[in-house]
């Protein structure tokens, strides 16, 4: 019987981020793990008069095509996946870590192939621009592991994130969209943090549960040549299955001119120098999820903390575009809590937020409520 928890994600995702409706053609890539929800989402998505498709991508078989891949058969690949994608409305991965690593010890060329001729035009070509889409999590014993959790803490983690209400968070988030909207310089500051950049060119957008679950954040593009400065990040990051901890980077007119990790340095190179677009900043993001509070090394849960920015280095987003054009979006995530030893984000020479609590009585009301009503 499928649990009444993993029910009411699929009524949000249906009925509330993607608003299925009769006519609608939903795609759902996900992996057989994630089979009990499934099953659900199709039967509802049926009942909705809309038609479901789905696309099992096991994560070990992806690592054996990746692993032994040519130019030639990720183009194929790339066809393949379009085809399917031009006869579909709706987008749904749903990710199921059962390894988060299984991509670790791929050689760096050949993701750095599958990133330019597949990823890149499948995911920021099509389905980010074209179809209504959403990410979201699965729960799993493997991710309760990766998250260092019993499997009861973890679900309770879990559903708690992903059951916020998020009509009622978007409310609380519209002043701090008024507030970038009509910004134009943010500088960071922090032990480990001297960053500013400009927003003159583009308008924020309010991420609360129609782009992922879980959700609740509030993004921004930077003017593309305008960021200047150093952070240290102080959370772990993962990206293509490898962590990198300690992250540093050092940006001049918009680019990294500097970067540093406590490991994974080569990694770290192949990722940055594969594509010019890699070095630049297509996203800054703060954070307003209350019901999650501390770092997990998975990005979906980390980049919504209350109290959290992080940019993303890579593809600007088509909600705040700045143009730039890169082979990844890799989100990397600073908490700015006094925890974390605390920092401040100022913008326009206005103190917005202090040791990750807003400081305007107009944004107060995302600080005051810890654990909003859940639907």
């Amino acid at each position: 019987m499928l649990d009444s928890r993993l029910k009411k994600v699929a009524d949000t995702v249906l009925d509330y981020s993607l608003s299925i409706k009769l006519g609608d053609r939903v795609l759902i890539e996900t992996t057989k793990n994630c089979s009990d929800i499934l099953k659900y989402m199709i039967q509802k998505i049926s009942e909705k008069g809309a038609i479901p498709f789905v696309m099992l991508n096991e994560t070990d078989i992806k690592r054996e095509l990746i692993k032994n891949g040519t130019i030639e058969q990720f183009q194929l690949m790339r066809k393949h996946t379009e085809s399917i994608l031009e006869n579909v409305d709706v987008y749904i991965n749903m990710i199921d870590s059962d390894n988060c690593y299984d991509m670790s010890d791929v050689p760096s060329n050949k993701k750095s192939l599958y990133q330019q001729y597949y990823f890149k035009p499948i995911y920021f070509e099509i389905i980010v621009p074209k179809l209504r889409w959403i990410t979201v999590d699965y729960p799993s014993v493997s991710s309760a592991q990766q998250f260092g959790m019993s499997t009861e803490a973890y679900e309770n983690y879990f559903f708690q994130a992903m059951t916020t209400d998020y009509k009622i968070l978007e409310e609380k988030m519209l002043v701090l969209k008024e507030l970038l909207d009509r910004g134009q310089h943010i500088q960071i500051l922090s032990p480990t943090i001297d960053f500013e950049f400009n927003i003159k060119q583009c308008k924020s957008a309010i991420c609360s549960g129609k782009i992922n679950l879980p959700d609740g954040e509030i993004l921004i593009a930077p003017d593309l040549y305008s960021a200047n400065g150093h952070i240290l990040f102080n959370v772990p990051t993962r990206y293509q299955g490898n962590d990198f901890q300690d992250l540093f980077l050092r940006f001049e007119n918009g680019r990294v001119i500097e970067y540093n990790a406590r490991y994974n340095i080569e990694k770290l190179k192949q990722i940055l120098e594969s594509d010019e677009g890699n070095k630049y900043i297509g996203e800054f993001a703060f954070g307003t999820n209350p019901n999650i509070e501390v770092p997990r090394s998975n990005i979906l849960f980390d980049e919504k903390i209350l109290g959290s920015f992080h940019i993303a280095l890579g593809n600007s987003h088509n909600l705040s575009d700045n143009g730039n054009r890169a082979s990844i979006h890799w989100d990397i995530v600073n908490m700015m809590t006094l925890e974390y030893n605390g920092g401040k984000i100022i913008i326009d020479d206005e103190l917005i937020q202090e040791n990750g609590i807003f400081v305007p009585k107009s944004l107060q009301p995302l600080n005051k409520v810890k654990k909003l009503e859940r639907n």
